[in-house]
Formats: structure tokens, C-alpha cells, sequence
């Protein structure tokens, strides 16, 4: 049987969807709920943000905080601009598992 199955929150108190079984057979969450991912998308702008490019477009949690779905915590970056952020900031520290 796969592993637990406790539902996770998003940012706004909703619940959020599940993704599917992970490797290690526990199920893996979204980290924010439809709503707010539909809200994020149809805010999305047509360029990066920071470098202006039109391809490879991802919305990215300005503060890092992935459960900070505010429109003003969110901004439009492509892919390499994003991972050049995450590295920087080092963002992607917070969420290892010690």
C-alpha cells in the first residue's frame, strides 16, 4: 500500500491536488491548489522579467516561499533566468531535507 496520505495546504487554506506516488512510494503534493495556480497563470506576463526572452516562461515565488501565492510575491522568469535566481539566493537550500 502506498504511503500516507495527508493532505497538504496551500498558501490560501485550500487543500492542494495530489501528483502522484513519488519513488519512494508516498504521494507528492502540489505545492499551491488549482485556484491559485490558475490565478498565477493567467498573471503570468509573455517575458521574462528580468531578461526579457519569450520562451521557457515560469512563475517564481519572489520571497522563495512556494506557500506565498500574493500576486505581489510572484513574478514571470524563463527557465534560465529562474535557476540562475534559485542558485543565487541559494533557494533551493530551504527545502532539502536535513
Amino acid at each position: 500500500m502506498p504511503g500516507n496520505k495527508v493532505r497538504q495546504l496551500c498558501g490560501c487554506g485550500k487543500l492542494t491536488a495530489i501528483m502522484g506516488l513519488g519513488p519512494d512510494g508516498k504521494y507528492r503534493y502540489r505545492s499551491n491548489c488549482s485556484s491559485c495556480r490558475t490565478i498565477a497563470r493567467k498573471n503570468r506576463k509573455e517575458y521574462c522579467e528580468k531578461c526579457g526572452g519569450r520562451e521557457n516562461l515560469e512563475i517564481d515565488h519572489i520571497d522563495a516561499n512556494r506557500s506565498n501565492n500574493d500576486l505581489s510575491n510572484l513574478q514571470t522568469l524563463c527557465k534560465k533566468c529562474h535557476q540562475d535566481k534559485t542558485i543565487k539566493n541559494r533557494d533551493n537550500r530551504k527545502y532539502e531535507k536535513v
